[in-house]
């Protein structure tokens, strides 16, 4: 053990020594700080003996508690942010409206863990870049993983106790569903949470926390769908891209600004009545784009297209649901026609680097989805009659484009091969 220990401090002070501070947030800015994060957990977890891991586990049940309950009151917003600047335990029960007995217990684990301080003089509390973080998006996205997921996911044991040991693929009959005694309602999981509309808003915030996880732009080159003049000339009317789920456009106006040689005219924007009437209303879409109502679980009407494009969808959905979704659009395409699929890509084998992949995979599970490897995607595409053409992987982050298209006919029978419904 000690001289793997010695190996790992020595590897660890060569990074240190080479590493320079950045307050960048793209994946490249981070990656040097992730590998030393990452060296030094290698360090403390080889130094752990098991019975320390049960203190640490229990600890971070306690702190996850604690910082859900005081983000409610809105008590590190209450805390003072300059450096230096501490709180006493009445202030912060006065300003916060929290009793100060319940208060000093609840920030406990917080000084333990290292997410605020504690003065050794005077008891009192201060803040940590941590605590600030979390008074503006980083809280929202907590709150949304709190609620929507971790919650529901410590009852896993029983749903699977009560539906078997199988992952969950139901979009009606999940453990989101069955959290909130709604498996015998016919509603989905958004129409769960829709009837909290506070809760609605605060998942819909968090997403845009976890938007970057999948980077819309910088590995895959949409240039290469432009219709050229005789395709033009051929079909003038054919779709180059069809952004299906596509939102009120944030994601084609990104692909739109960066590769020029699209033209809006020949780009289609489709999602459910409701988002389509907010797109028409924000006009965040780029002009001359065609906004369209449309129900990914029925027949595309858009035929022919160069491209069809889910970006982050399919990971809501089940392995049977997504073939569903694509057996929608394949009687729509021709021979040069492309599935593109935007997610996440887990990899084979667990490093940490990849951890956060895990943890959102656990997360889909909730609901009935899940985050895919490269041999899931794969395998999905096989099932319904496409084939994997490449997988654009994106820098330094787990995610990426899968790109598929028909199998080829098959002369005997007339088909592509397909084998889905």
């Amino acid at each position: 053990m000690s001289e793997n220990l010695l190996s790992l401090v020595n590897e660890l002070s060569q990074l240190a020594s080479s590493y320079v501070p950045s307050t960048g947030h793209d994946a490249a800015s981070l990656a040097p700080k992730a590998a030393l994060v990452n060296l030094s957990k290698k360090i403390m977890y080889s130094l752990m003996d098991p019975g320390m891991m049960v203190q640490a586990h229990s600890l971070q049940m306690a702190e996850l508690v604690s910082v859900r309950t005081l983000l409610d009151f809105k008590v590190f917003e209450k805390m003072p942010a300059e450096e230096g600047k501490t709180i006493s335990a009445k202030e912060l029960s006065e300003v916060s409206g929290v009793q100060d007995v319940l208060l000093e217990r609840l920030l406990r684990p917080l000084v333990a863990s290292g997410f605020i301080t504690q003065s050794p003089e005077d008891g009192s509390y201060g803040c940590t870049k941590f605590s600030q973080a979390y008074t503006s998006f980083p809280g929202m996205f907590f709150t949304l993983m709190f609620d929507h997921f971790l919650q529901p996911m410590t009852d896993l044991p029983k749903y699977l106790a009560k539906h078997g040991a199988v992952e969950p693929t139901s979009f009606y009959v999940n453990p989101y569903s069955d959290y909130h005694n709604a498996s015998d309602s016919g509603l989905t999981t958004w129409e769960i949470m829709s009837k909290d509309p506070e809760k609605l808003k605060t998942f819909q915030l968090g997403l845009k926390m976890g938007d970057n996880l999948v980077p819309v732009i910088g590995y895959y080159d949409f240039n290469q769908l432009a219709l050229t003049e005789e395709e033009l000339q051929t079909n003038p009317d054919r779709a180059a891209l069809v952004d299906i789920g596509g939102g009120v456009g944030n994601t084609v106006k990104k692909v739109l600004d960066e590769y020029k040689e699209l033209t809006p005219k020949n780009v289609v924007l489709q999602d459910q009545k409701e988002i389509i009437a907010m797109a028409e209303k924000e006009k965040i879409a780029p002009e001359g784009i065609k906004l369209m109502e449309h129900d990914f679980w029925t027949e595309q009407p858009v035929k022919g297209a160069k491209a069809y494009y889910f970006r982050r969808v399919f990971h809501d959905y089940s392995d049977e649901l997504c073939a569903k979704a694509l057996n929608q659009i394949i009687p729509a395409m021709v021979q040069d026609s492309r599935i593109l699929i935007a997610d996440m890509l887990i990899p084979e084998i667990m490093t940490d680097k990849e951890a956060h992949t895990a943890a959102l995979d656990v997360a889909c599970m909730v609901m009935g989805g899940k985050e895919r490897t490269e041999a899931d995607f794969r395998k999905l595409f096989d099932s319904v009659g496409l084939e994997v053409v490449k997988i654009h992987r994106a820098p330094e982050v787990a995610a990426g484009v899968v790109e598929g298209k028909l199998k080829p006919v098959n002369e005997a029978n007339g088909t592509n091969g397909t084998n889905g419904p």
